[in-house]
């Protein structure tokens, strides 16, 4: 359970951060950082870092990937039958006592069968079902049942028509006609094999960059000594991922703790402590930044923080700058820009092994 929940906290204390070294309470520059860190070597650090290379094999797993996840929807025409993953397009009523009830009918309404999207045994009860008939199904909501208590448990009657049935089709190779459908910006085969080159080469050489990151930083901070951070930064530092998770949570209409369960595989319990943890770790390797930045008299000027922000924008699928902004952690940008320039340094100043 521990891999998943780390799995959530390298998401999210990203996005919290993103890559920066911001602070909502304190500008991480004006910080006595020999208060929480004794460094130790942070020049000449020796890494290997196996770095990731984009081969033809690679190429073809994420276009096999794609054609999978984006499979095309036939539409039946013949007497075929739905089944589970098939897309049925249908009208239903739902009826309590005989009377239709709020929220219980729907007109054309695309359901792919197995998604978990109707209460229990709704979508089971159209697997068998062709175009053009009509099914009585008689089922029990949950109870509870959230999103309308007055049905918790109740027994009630859907009458749903079928109007259509999409079954799902994987093409083993891509066509011009199946790019165009991908809203990529690609006509042809040929322009999307480019495109797809131009994206893998991209992501390597940020993941390259990352682990190489990571590995400095790890070998670094096992070099230090270290206090507790100040227990105001842990905070915003963990709040800021459970803000993030219960927005999530709203936007699927669950509560947080229910997200964690059936989203991530975890408590609330175990995701609290493990966030705790992973959030005082990063604001010892925020500190530890700016310690060395103060050791070498690192400095930024407003042009490299307008570059750090826009490299975070582009990096983080955000449209502009300013909705980047909106989305910080912190107002205090020159630390997003230093720890940025530390990391450039700790990596022109290391000794690095490209391993096979």
């Amino acid at each position: 359970m521990k891999r998943e929940i780390k799995a959530i906290l390298c998401t999210f204390l990203t996005a919290a951060l993103l890559s920066g070294c911001g602070s909502e309470t304190a500008v991480l520059s004006e910080m006595k950082t020999q208060k929480y860190v004794t460094l130790g070597e942070y020049k000449g650090l020796e890494v290997s870092i196996k770095k990731m290379e984009v081969t033809e094999e690679l190429k073809k797993n994420y276009i096999d990937y794609i054609l999978s996840r984006y499979p095309q929807w036939i539409q039946v025409t013949d007497d075929s039958k739905a089944e589970e993953g098939d897309i049925v397009d249908i009208n239903f009523e739902g009826k309590l006592d005989g009377v239709a009830f709020e929220g219980g009918t729907g007109r054309k309404e695309d359901l792919q069968l197995g998604s978990g999207a109707f209460i229990e045994g709704f979508e089971e009860g159209l697997v068998g079902a062709g175009v053009g008939e009509t099914l009585d199904l008689s089922l029990q909501f949950p109870d509870p049942y959230d999103n309308n208590p007055d049905l918790s448990g109740a027994p009630v009657v859907f009458t749903v028509t079928v109007n259509g049935i999409q079954k799902r089709n994987v093409l083993t190779e891509l066509t011009d006609d199946y790019v165009k459908t991908l809203d990529v910006g690609c006509n042809t085969v040929e322009e999307y094999e480019a495109y797809v080159e131009e994206l893998l080469e991209t992501d390597a050489a940020r993941t390259n960059e990352a682990n190489l990151d990571e590995a400095l930083i790890e070998k670094a901070m096992g070099n230090c000594s270290f206090k507790e951070p100040p227990k105001e930064m842990v905070d915003q530092y963990y709040d800021s991922i459970v803000r993030r998770l219960s927005k999530e949570a709203a936007l699927n209409g669950v509560s947080l703790e229910i997200l964690l369960v059936y989203g991530y595989g975890t408590n609330m319990e175990d995701f609290e402590k493990q966030a705790r943890e992973d959030a005082t770790e990063t604001c010892k390797e925020s500190i530890m930044l700016q310690a060395i930045a103060n050791q070498e008299g690192i400095t930024v000027s407003q042009e490299e923080i307008d570059e750090a922000l826009q490299k975070r924008a582009e990096s983080n699928g955000y449209e502009s700058v300013e909705a980047l902004k909106g989305d910080l952690n912190s107002p205090n940008y020159e630390d997003y820009a230093m720890c940025d320039k530390v990391m450039a340094f700790l990596q022109d100043n290391a000794v690095i092994t490209e391993i096979e």
